[in-house]
């Protein structure tokens, strides 16, 4: 049994394992810090000590050296620092998915460019790049962590633009295929080179300019494959389909 087999329920239903926590927590003179603020502040400034000494080599001290408190404090609210190594990776694989910018205005063509650039700029990020090359590097190890980071990461901002992909084949502007499928299609085109070359220690391969580059191909090709073809879209039309 893994040290995460006692957590799988809270992979599912992050509250169904809660501990009960305090309702408020003084934070300075007529100031109250809720449960849930306190929770998100511990969560955020333990991150980067995982980034930095790995999840092994973080000890409850010290977690307790950078959030303060007792060791009482963080096996009330997060079961351990499994629990809160969980809230981690759940905290920051949704701030990913969150940062994809979808705008239902416009074209699809700058719809989508909106969706690739706002991808990158989160997926490219320096602390991102580390948190990902940690959760690589534990995830055969543990695989109920890696689970966690999966389905809340990459299958997340995978669900996210497959909706969007969802409602133009609804209004009949994208072909009729998987939208999940297309979805997976459309972000891996963009990631590829440029996250393979900062995980290998290659940053200078993913030049912004490069990356520029990635998103305007990413687009053109995904749109001259799945876009619906302009006579279909003549509503109407009695115009018959090209030889």
């Amino acid at each position: 049994m893994t040290r995460w087999s006692g957590n799988l329920k809270s992979i599912q239903d992050p509250k169904a394992s809660a501990p009960r926590r305090p309702r408020g927590t003084a934070r300075g003179p007529g100031r109250v810090e809720t449960a849930e603020q306190r929770r998100d502040r511990i969560v955020r400034l333990v991150w980067p000590l995982f980034l930095k000494k790995g999840y092994d080599n973080v000890s409850i001290d010290d977690i307790i050296g950078v959030v303060g408190g007792s060791k009482a404090t963080i096996y009330t609210w997060f079961g351990g620092k499994d629990g809160l190594f969980e809230a981690v990776v759940r905290q920051k694989c949704q701030e990913v998915v969150l940062a994809i910018h979808v705008d239902p205005a416009g074209s699809l063509e700058a719809q989508l460019t909106e969706i690739g650039h706002s991808f990158l700029a989160m997926v490219l990020s320096p602390p991102i790049l580390e948190f990902h090359r940690l959760m690589v590097s534990i995830g055969r190890t543990f695989p109920e962590i890696g689970r966690l980071f999966y389905e809340t990461g990459p299958a997340s901002a995978y669900s996210m633009v497959a909706e969007w992909i969802a409602k133009q084949q609804k209004d009949g502007r994208i072909i009729e295929e998987d939208p999940y499928r297309l979805a997976v299609l459309f972000l891996d085109m963009l990631i590829g080179e440029h996250q393979l070359s900062w995980l290998t220690g290659m940053p200078r391969a993913a030049r912004r300019d490069k990356m520029d580059e990635t998103v305007r191909l990413a687009v053109s090709i995904f749109l001259r494959g799945c876009a619906m073809p302009a006579w279909v879209l003549a509503r109407g039309s009695t115009v018959s389909p090209p030889s």
